[in-house]
């Protein structure tokens, strides 16, 4: 524990600063903190550091933070997308410290580990026993309908306390049930409080999480992310905790089950050496501290006993002996969780043991004799042995760490993330359709305005080149006409003009005529036609030009017919006239009956406007 040693002087250095205590240590501290950071991170950097795009974090970090020690891990993604460590750290800090002080030693730890902490997205736990989780199976439904049936499906049964927990699921699969296809579901449970005393606790230090999950779903992560290899039938992982064990059942990649487990914990193996020795003594009660140490010193790994040691004298036969009914409790209620649980008889390959403290390697050998199953320690650092960061980590140090790994190791992909739940995962989900909806709208947009661009852009080109072509042949058709050409040819047609307009009054009068001969029925006779003079005159003024006066014309008439029916032709033939487009303001001057050839007629006086 050489590592964790060196960390407890830093601490007590970084503690003594904070207390006002010793200022010269800090500087020392902080040269120490610099040439480590300098030592470790720089030489990796180069090679898992992958590009990112805009404000994507780099790394993730995961926090673990124990009765005794700050557990961090640090991982990103190489070119394929592939996990890799990048760092690892085991930090003790005081238990006497005051919250003030705890803050500032864990904000100044993940601040030097972490180098930038707005490069990472930083993960940790809430306590397992603050964590339920169950398992359901409920009928295959429409997508939008399948989130109201598992949470009424998990409310009925009980699970859901929505003042006190979050609620959360994850779907495993289709399986069948009784021969129905159902869903395999996964839901949690967390309480309210223990998130947000977490989530308080790294606020009040200004970092903000990006996940908190618990370490069953940890360990989930390490075979998810394919960072150990998994098989496809079921194994176990046994945590022995200070207060109390937990069995975890995987099958593939998934949890299955969890369970936890009173017996079989330090606080247990503790309590019964204290029971042991008080017996053998007589008078002897052991302090915890000194159980604890009798209990650690069963490992090769840990500091063995002194002679001014309580239980010196004791041989590891001993002591094992003391502890061997709580691992005989727990090797039963183990077996009887296999029995009972929901996984049936199905046989179980591996059972990998994580423990909170430093633990013998005799327990592998009783748990494998008494469940029959082959048992390990579990050491997910064992396939990274060639990392700069594992190979100088012992064994018990790799177990420790490896809850940390696994929140290292997370992401909303495929983690449970108790203050990300399946709420704000629609949440996000509708708001990246909107956006990609206004997206897609704006890139539909622009390409209907570049193709609009280039066709105006073509059009523009053929226009010019038209342009081109019709003035070289309007070159050809010789010089433009000058401006004196222009001149004597408007004379020209002003004179023609004028000659032609003399010739349309010269006969006039003729066309007149002929026009009211053709309107004028058989049942009328004309008796006179005037045309008014001066249509035309000249006037003596100075320009000598003919200047035009009102014409006009004057036709007198009798009607022939029934005399009923003569004021109604008179109104006809006026009709006619006033539609002649060399007629017009055709008017009455007047009309009177009279006697012609013993017949009584209509006569009758015209006045017209000629054009």
């Amino acid at each position: 524990m050489s590592s964790i040693n060196n960390d407890i002087n830093s601490t007590e250095k970084l503690l003594n600063v904070i207390r006002g205590k010793d200022k010269e240590s800090f500087s020392t501290l902080g040269k120490q903190k610099k040439s480590l950071s300098e030592k470790k991170p720089a030489k990796k950097i180069k090679v898992i550091l992958p590009k990112r795009f805009f404000d994507k974090k780099v790394y993730t970090v995961g926090v673990d933070i124990g009765r005794e020690f700050i557990y961090l891990v640090k991982t990103a993604k190489d070119s394929n997308d592939r996990p890799i460590l990048v760092d690892q750290k085991v930090i003790k800090y005081s238990q006497k410290a005051s919250n003030t002080e705890f803050n500032s030693f864990l904000k100044s730890s993940l601040v030097t580990f972490c180098g930038s902490v707005d490069s990472c997205d930083i993960w940790t736990k809430i306590s397992s026993s603050d964590v339920n989780v169950y398992f359901l199976k409920v009928p295959r439904v429409p997508k939008k309908q399948l989130e109201n049936v598992i949470f009424w499906t998990a409310k009925k049964e009980g699970f859901i306390d929505a003042t006190k927990s979050i609620f959360d699921f994850e779907l495993q699969g289709e399986v069948l049930d009784q021969d129905k296809p159902k869903y395999s579901v996964m839901v949690y449970t967390a309480t309210k409080t223990s998130i947000e005393e977490r989530k308080t606790l790294f606020s009040d230090i200004g970092i903000t999480l990006a996940g908190i999950t618990t370490v069953p779903f940890a360990i989930q992560n390490i075979f998810r992310s394919k960072w150990m290899p998994t098989s496809d039938g079921i194994f176990a992982s046994l945590f022995i905790g200070s207060n109390f064990s937990r069995i975890d059942f995987y099958k593939k990649e998934n949890l299955v089950m969890s369970r936890g487990i009173k017996t079989g914990s330090i606080n247990s193996m503790l309590e019964a050496i204290t029971a042991s020795v008080l017996e053998k003594t007589g008078n002897l009660k052991l302090k915890n501290d000194e159980a604890k140490k009798i209990l650690l010193s069963l490992s090769s790994d840990s500091e063995k006993l002194r002679d001014t040691d309580a239980g010196y004298d004791f041989k590891k036969e001993e002591i094992l002996t003391m502890i061997s009914p709580v691992w005989e409790r727990l090797a039963r209620q183990v077996e009887l969780t296999l029995k009972t649980s929901a996984i049936g008889f199905q046989k179980v390959e591996k059972i990998y043991i994580i423990s909170s403290v430093n633990v013998d390697n005799s327990i592998l050998d009783f748990m494998s004799d008494q469940l029959g199953v082959k048992t390990e320690f579990f050491d997910p650092f064992k396939q990274h042995t060639a990392s700069h960061s594992t190979e100088s980590i012992r064994l018990p140090e790799r177990i420790f760490l490896s809850p940390a790994l696994g929140f290292s190791l997370s992401d909303n992909s495929r983690t449970p993330n108790a203050i990300f739940t399946y709420l704000e995962k629609s949440r996000e989900l509708n708001t990246k359709r909107i956006n990609r909806f206004v997206f897609l709208s704006f890139a539909a947009a622009l390409i209907i305005c570049l193709i609009t661009l280039i066709y105006k852009g073509l059009d523009v080109k053929t226009n010019k080149g038209q342009q081109v072509r019709l003035e070289k042949e309007l070159a050809l058709c010789g010089p433009l006409i000058s401006k004196d050409e222009v001149s004597k040819l408007a004379e020209e047609v002003n004179t023609k003009k004028k000659m032609y307009s003399q010739y349309a009054q010269r006969y006039l009068g003729v066309a007149v005529i002929g026009e009211v001969s053709d309107l004028t029925p058989q049942n009328i006779r004309l008796i006179s036609f005037k045309i008014t003079e001066g249509n035309v005159s000249l006037k003596a003024t100075a320009d000598k030009t003919p200047k035009e006066t009102s014409d006009g014309v004057i036709i007198e008439g009798v009607i022939l017919g029934d005399r009923n029916m003569l004021e109604s032709l008179l109104a006809q033939y006026v009709m006619k006239l006033e539609n002649s487009p060399m007629l017009n303001h055709v008017s009455i001057q007047k009309n009177s009956i009279t006697t012609f050839k013993k017949s009584e007629v209509l006569q009758f006086t015209l006045n017209a406007k000629i054009g």
